[in-house]
């Protein structure tokens, strides 16, 4: 019995590490099967040399800038008693209409950048007005009459701020 116990015990041994070999291989095979399959795509970079010495220095706004998706929107619009409120190309629009009068109506439109536009338009006389925020160096407006003349006919007056 004493010769027999020697000879098993150095070859559990020498199995051993090798069983250790083979179920780390299962487990790593087992693992990285659960991954799911990987894909390469293959593409080009089209911009300047400059961009990539910003990236390294920590800006990554203008490589963010090419990654922007380009998305538009369709026209949205909410109408209630003279009053619109609209988005029309990522742009939001404020819009009033009053009739003053029986033939005289006003117009107001604002948009979020501060560009606005007015107009008072009557049976024969229009007044149209633009600008930019409280800027008047901004400011243009278009006018105009039209009117029948005895003797003369019909008669349009159009002025503007155009110099």
């Amino acid at each position: 019995l004493r010769a027999m116990a020697p000879r098993s015990a150095p070859r559990s041994r020498a199995v051993a590490p090798g069983l250790l070999a083979l179920a780390g291989l299962v487990a790593s095979l087992v693992y990285l099967g659960s991954l799911g399959p990987a894909y390469s795509v293959k593409g080009v970079w089209q911009g300047q040399p400059s961009t990539l010495k910003d990236t390294v220095k920590g800006d990554f706004g203008s490589v963010m800038e090419g990654l922007e998706p380009k998305v538009t929107f369709p026209p949205i619009a909410y109408h209630r008693e003279g009053v619109a409120l609209s988005v029309e190309d990522g742009r939001l629009n404020a819009d009033y209409t009053a009739k003053l009068d029986g033939d005289t109506m006003l117009q107001l439109r604002v948009n979020d950048e501060q560009e606005w536009r007015a107009s008072l338009q009557g049976e024969d006389a229009s007044l149209r007005v633009r600008g930019q925020g409280t800027d008047l160096d901004t400011l243009s407006w278009e006018a105009s009459q039209s009117s029948s003349v005895e003797d003369v006919g019909d008669v349009k007056v159009e002025f503007n701020s155009d110099k």
